[in-house]
């Protein structure tokens, strides 16, 4: 009931959650995951970036294997975007998912992507001061591990967490999380798991 607005009114329609890393200066990006309306938040970082066309993606960092997060990635096939070897950044789990489905291995054999693994905590350079960092939370891993992002720059931090069960079954302290960033973007769709 509460998506009909959205569905009558395209003007109230929401995006799946994905995060964009824009470097203005070199027109360049890094996504957080590839969401099913990955087209248009590539066209949101063209039009952020002036330029016609598709941004250079350098990179596309998943967070787990539920849906909405990686499925975008078909449109980076010969069908649509026909990339040209985007770095894809996915956690143990995540690699195995990609390469046992046969529609993501023929992006990798196309050289459409390139599947990069990545650990828990691991420092992963981006341009300049930048850099990137997976960790690992609770959430329903049926098919994955599940990760948060903490991006640093030399100024300023944020943390993306698209997907969390509980904070109490977390080995982190939120508050001091909250604290030592600048920014947060976490999961508030569910006040309890009795809600799903």
């Amino acid at each position: 009931k509460c998506c009909q607005p959205a569905w009558n009114d395209p003007s109230k329609r929401r995006l799946v959650s994905s995060l964009a890393i824009v470097n203005k200066s070199l027109n360049q990006c890094w996504i957080i995951d590839a969401s099913p309306d990955i087209k248009y938040q590539i066209n949101m970082i063209s039009d952020f970036l002036g330029i016609d066309g598709t941004p250079k993606i350098n990179g596309i960092f998943l967070t787990h294997a539920h849906t909405g997060h990686y499925s975008g990635l078909l449109d980076l096939g010969k069908e649509a975007l026909d990339s040209s070897r985007i770095s894809l950044y996915a956690m143990p789990q995540m690699c195995d998912f990609i390469k046992s489905n046969s529609a993501f291995q023929f992006l990798i054999d196309s050289e459409n992507i390139d599947l990069t693994l990545i650990e828990n905590n691991q420092k992963i350079n981006l341009v300049g001061s930048t850099h990137i960092s997976p960790f690992l939370v609770p959430h329903r891993n049926e098919m994955s591990e599940t990760v948060g992002y903490n991006i640093r720059s030399e100024n300023k931090s944020i943390i993306y967490l698209p997907d969390i069960d509980s904070w109490e079954d977390w080995n982190v302290d939120i508050i001091s999380l909250v604290r030592e960033n600048d920014h947060l973007l976490i999961d508030g769709t569910f006040y309890s798991k009795d809600e799903i």
